[in-house]
This record gives C-alpha cells, structure tokens and sequence, in this order.
C-alpha cells in the first residue's frame, strides 16, 4: 500500500489566541468559542472504494498473474472484499464510475423492466452509495439508461450530459453531497467530450456532451463553498483525469473510469483508476484537516476468487438468479478452440496489434457476406475465447454490442488513407480480412508514408510507397458502428453508399461456429510492422 503524508500544518489555539479571545466583545467570543468546539481536533478520515469498467462481470474469470493462471472477479468476490474494508473502516465512500452495461448477457437479460437491471441491483446489494453513466451504459438507449438510474438505491450524477434543444441535465443531479463523519462531501461527474462518437447515434439522439474542464469550472465554485472535499468522477481515460487535476482548481479527488489502475498526484490533487472488468477495486484512504488532505493511503484490491469468500446472502442469491435467467439456450456448447483465441493488445510498440479474434471475425464477416475485405475495430471485442468447449454465451461475450454487418465501397487510395490514418490513429487498430498490409511506426516515417506495402486477396495493390491501383474498387464488409457512427474516428472521411444487411454479427459468429465446429486461428502476419528502414 502506498502511505503518503502531503505535510501541512495544523492550526491549533495557542496562548495569544486565548488572551485575544479573553479582550473579545461577548458576540466575538461566542462565535470564536463555537469555532473552536466544532472544528474537529484531529484530521477526519473517509476510504474511499471505487469501480469502473464493470461491463457486465458477475463471475469470475481466469487470469493469468505471475505467470501462473488465476481466478479473479465476480459479484461474490466483490462482496467478499467490500465487506472486509468496511468492517475495519469508519468512514467507506463506495463509487461506480460507469459502464456497467455491455460485455456479458447479465447486461443484456431483463431484470424488472430494464436490460442490464441486474447490474444495477448488484451495486444495491453491495451497498454502493453513488455512480455515474459510463458511455457503454447508452447502448441499450436513453430510456432505458434513464430505467437504470430509477432501479439504483443510490444518486445518479453527470454534469455535462444534456439535452441539445433545451440545454436541460440528462442525468437528474450533476453533483451529489454526502454527510460523512464531520464532513461534507461533493461527488461530480463528467462524461468524456467524444461521448457522442463512442456510442450508437440511435441510442444519443438528441443528447450533447459539454466541454469537460469549462463544465467542471463553472461548477465546482458553487461546490467548493458547501463542502469540505470535492471527488470528480471523470468517465474517459487517465490522462484526461490528469487534465482536470491541472486546469480545475478546488478539487481534491479525481477518479477515472480508465483501466489501466494508475495513480498521481498531480497539482496535489489525487487521481486514480483500477483495473477494470472487475479485476480490482481502487481504494484511497484520506485524512482531511481545515478542507485539505493531509494525509493518504492507495492500493489496488485485486478481487481473488480463489480463496474461500465470505459474500452476502443477498448477493449470491442474486447471482444465482441471473445465471438461472440466462438459461440453458445460452449455455449450449456449439463449437472448440483448440488454442486460446485472443484479443491482443492495442498498438504500445510492444503488443500484437493483429488478433486470432480478430482474423476469425473478419474472416465470418466475409464468408457471410462474400466481401472482398473485412474490417473491425480491437474495441469491439470484448472478450477472449479459452481452448476448450466453446458455447453460445462465450461467442456473446466476445460480441455483445448488436452490431449489425454493413457493406461499402473504397478505392484504391481510399484503402490506403485508411491504413495510413489507422497507424496514426495508434489504438483501437482495425482487425483485416483479404488484406494484408505493412507498415513503418510513427517517429520513422510521417504521416502518409507509412504504410509501404499492401495486399488484397493475393494482388498486390501498393509496393514500396507506390499505390498501383489508386482507382480500383473494392467491395469491403464492417460493423454499423465503424462505418455508420464513427467513420470519422477510424477513417476520417465519410464513407457513401452503405448497406446495412441487418445481419447481427453476434449470431453469424454463432452460425459459423455451429457449421465448422472447430476454431483454431492463429496469427498470420495479415499486419506487419517494418521494424526497420533498410
């Protein structure tokens, strides 16, 4: 555990503040003598527990750590954990930085009325005390992200989601204060500016995403004269957390809804992330004093699954009642993996950029719709596959956003901007089907130059920086997502003339399992990265 002391210090009444406050007038001494009786003589402490990234996890899952492979997560083990810090805490903040929709069929089932309803219930019966939206928890629509809030025990809060027409808050508080101990706490939350390019347009009709840093600005000076200490609960990544801590004055906390467990002091502001998909939860211990924290505690609480739990009763009842809803079709085995099918890792000058998920999907793409190329984003894919039986749930898994396969065209050059703009673009690189293509990374060639060679179905289209048939068009099959809500995000120009076939990729995946019953993918050097000039 990282124990840090931000050293300051402590105001106490000393002799000449007696003697001042003996020559006081009557009035002044009261409101001195009321001072000092209710200012608290030592430093409050408040632990505050926090989530993100939940995306549906209700079970645990199998890890490798150490070397060694093992089981972690699920809604028992959380339990377990939670309940073991507040039986040795006083003061516990239990948070849920958003995206606890989409990723497994617990998001997808009907729990009272909602999809995705028992995750929320989840979070009661853990006893959680406020979330916010993450922009995975729109994808089932606005009203029923609205129907989310409504089942929750506990505040909803967003400050820069609202309405375009009106200008009115989507989410029913921007800020919520809560009374801990001697203190007063303010919870804020902001959504990430490209909000609006990360969800279905569908699902965000009508909504806007204000600027995060003038949104928390206009804000937090309202906050900052009723509380003691302000938490900013930032749903984007860490370095955006990292923004808010430099350019928002008067808060004290920020918690990012990023997975990649990190934590700063930046500014002597506190911010943190856990590792997502119910790996960890974050846990920050602090002592505030005169509306500073004086001192802090940090860890990652990784949820081990493997130990003997001690959850609640309420929880495991519930677990076993979402299992039971997910029923027996889901559970069916249709196909095996021979290996592991992987995800891989986003472009960080050592991961794998090219996935055996990745070529498997392409290639169903492909095979259902007779595409003469395949692509979909890293993002889309939520789940690794084990070797060994493979059933419908596990494919579900492995898709679990309803998209549907969409045909296009592109030149010749157009493929090539793509490619190009894919390398810049540097994460959330696109899986490829009928390609093939090699490239320079960033720092050894510019923009435009990078991708040197590429292939389609065995004919080679660029060689050595020439494009040799700029003009030639190609049939190309991706997800409704990519190409009809975030075109600009991955190609960065429109793309005309699409044909949204309606078919759900979720269940060509399942189809193709069922037909060819054994899935062994591995990788094929579809993306090369030139590692060298010469």
């Amino acid at each position: 555990m990282n124990k840090k002391s931000m050293f300051k210090k402590k105001k106490r009444v000393g002799k000449k503040e007696v003697f001042l406050l003996k020559k006081a007038s009557p009035l002044v001494l009261i409101i001195n003598l009321i001072f000092v009786l209710t200012s608290p003589l030592f430093p409050e402490t408040i632990v505050f527990v926090h989530s993100n990234d939940t995306h549906g996890t209700y079970k645990p899952h199998v890890i490798k750590h150490n070397n060694t492979e093992r089981l972690v997560g699920g809604m028992e083990a959380a339990s377990h954990y939670i309940n073991k810090i507040r039986a040795r805490e006083k003061n516990v903040l239990l948070i849920e930085v958003g995206d606890v929709m989409t990723g497994t069929l617990a998001a997808e089932i009907e729990y009272r009325g909602v999809f995705g309803g028992a995750m929320i219930e989840f979070l009661n019966r853990l006893g959680y005390d406020v979330w916010c939206y993450g922009n995975h928890d729109f994808d089932r629509g606005q009203h029923n992200t609205l129907e989310l809030a409504k089942l929750a025990n506990f505040p909803t809060v967003m400050s820069n989601i609202v309405y375009k027409k009106s200008s009115k808050l989507f989410s029913a508080e921007p800020y919520h204060i809560f009374n801990i101990g001697d203190l007063k706490v303010g919870v804020i939350a902001v959504m990430e500016e490209n909000f609006l390019s990360e969800v279905n347009k569908e699902s965000i009709k009508g909504l806007n995403v204000l600027p995060v840093v003038h949104t928390l600005n206009s804000y937090i000076p309202v906050l900052d004269k009723q509380t003691d200490l302000i938490v900013v609960l930032a749903h984007g990544w860490f370095e955006e957390a990292v923004r808010i801590a430099k350019n928002v004055q008067g808060i004290d906390i920020v918690l990012a809804a990023a997975e990649d467990g990190r934590f700063a002091e930046v500014n002597g502001v506190l911010v943190k992330s856990t590792v997502g998909h119910q790996r960890t939860l974050g846990y920050l211990k602090i002592e505030v004093e005169n509306d500073k924290i004086v001192n802090y505690e940090e860890e990652l609480i990784w949820l081990w699954a493997d130990i003997k739990l001690k959850p609640s009763a309420q929880v495991v009842a519930l677990v076993k009642e979402v299992e039971k809803s997910v029923g027996t079709e889901y559970a069916k085995v249709i196909g095996e993996a021979k290996v592991d099918q992987t995800i891989g890792q986003y472009s960080n000058g050592t991961g794998q950029i090219e996935s055996t998920l990745g070529n498997w999907i392409t290639d169903v793409m492909r095979w259902k719709t007779g595409a003469q190329i395949g692509l979909h984003n890293t993002g889309a894919i939520r789940s690794d596959i084990k070797a060994g039986p493979i059933a419908k749930t596990d494919v579900f898994d492995v898709s679990p956003f309803h998209n549907t396969l969409v045909l296009f065209k592109l030149t010749g050059h157009q493929l090539k901007d793509v490619l190009e703009y894919d390398v810049e673009r540097g994460w959330d690189r696109l899986q490829i089907s009928g390609l093939k293509y090699r490239y320079y990374p960033k720092g050894v060639k510019r923009f435009g130059e990078r991708v040197n060679y590429i292939e389609v179905n065995g004919e080679v289209l660029e060689k050595e920086g020439k494009i040799l048939c700029p003009k030639k068009v190609y049939t190309i099959v991706s997800n409704n997502y990519l190409v009809e809500h975030a075109e600009d995000k991955y190609f960065g120009f429109p793309v005309a003339d699409l044909k949204d076939t309606g078919l759900p990729l979720e269940l060509l995946l399942m189809e193709w399992l069922e037909k060819f019953k054994v899935l062994d993918y591995k990788i094929e050097k579809r993306i090369v990265e030139i590692k060298s000039v010469f």
